[in-house]
């Protein structure tokens, strides 16, 4: 894996992060908890269904009703 494409992975998991800050009221940790925990996120990490091409707040809303769905 190229540098750039680190960095490009890097930006995208920061900015669901945030999402999940702003969209949902959570700290920054607790949302990267629940991010990097998620099935979610390792569907993007691995480029399935194109979803690291969709919006941040899009994907920060699957994270979220998967991490609500298992509570």
């Amino acid at each position: 894996m190229s540098e750039t494409d680190l960095v490009l992975r890097g930006n995208k998991n920061a900015a669901i992060i945030l999402a999940m800050n702003e969209l949902f009221g959570i700290p920054v940790q607790d949302a990267a908890n629940i991010y990097f925990m998620s099935e979610t996120a390792h569907l993007i990490e691995d480029k399935v269904a194109d979803l690291h091409c969709r919006s941040d707040k899009y994907l920060a809303t699957l994270v979220w009703e998967e991490h609500c769905e298992a509570q």
